[in-house]
């Protein structure tokens, strides 16, 4: 990762949301595969990343870029899986081993996580998996909120911010493991 594309993230997370969803599409094409070498070298420029994202209407964003959805998620889950790997406390909630797809009811994107107790780790991206332990659709910006923490597990199941099919208990248990991951998304102090 060079340090110009890292300023040029900068730059854009300076912007209003209307010019910072402009540039999504380019930066997402510059950190394309390189996101790993990002987070590990600056979490808080993806902490920040993430915030900024949390800002946008994800559905719009991906209608006007559906280009860039898989990008997108790929950017989220590649972030996520680093941070679980530098986080015990996320690994220490990680005891079993669930598979979920995401589906948005509002825009074109489709994604997926896979849970591995024995190894600790979480992993995800763009795509459905076949036959997961969970199902989980609703609107794009909650769906990403479950990921980054704008939405809880627990009260946004409660309050129908999105639907989940599969067994109770299999929830049940990614709920904390969610929580504790996006409690450890970097962010500005």
């Amino acid at each position: 990762m060079t340090d110009d594309i890292e300023s040029r993230i900068e730059e854009s997370l300076d912007k209003d949301q209307d010019e910072l969803a402009e540039d999504m599409p380019e930066l997402l094409d510059e950190v394309d595969g390189q996101v790993r070498e990002l987070v590990e070298a600056n979490p808080e420029l993806f902490g920040r990343l993430v915030g900024r994202m949390e800002e946008l209407d994800i559905a719009e964003f991906v209608e006007e870029n559906p280009q860039t959805a898989d990008q997108f998620q790929d950017l989220l889950w590649t972030g996520m899986e680093v941070l679980v790997e530098q986080s015990p406390e996320v690994q220490e909630e990680i005891a079993q081993d669930i598979t979920v797809n995401f589906e948005a009811d509002d825009a074109p994107m489709t994604g997926h996580l896979e849970v591995d107790g024995s190894a600790q780790t979480i992993t995800g991206g763009a795509g459905h998996l076949d036959d997961p332990t969970l199902e989980i659709t609703g609107p794009a910006n909650n769906l990403v909120g479950l990921m980054t923490g704008s939405v809880d597990p627990v009260q946004g199941f409660m309050s129908q911010q999105y639907e989940m099919d599969g067994p109770v208990a299999q929830g049940t248990q990614l709920a904390p493991v969610m929580s504790n991951l996006s409690d450890n998304i970097p962010s500005e102090s």
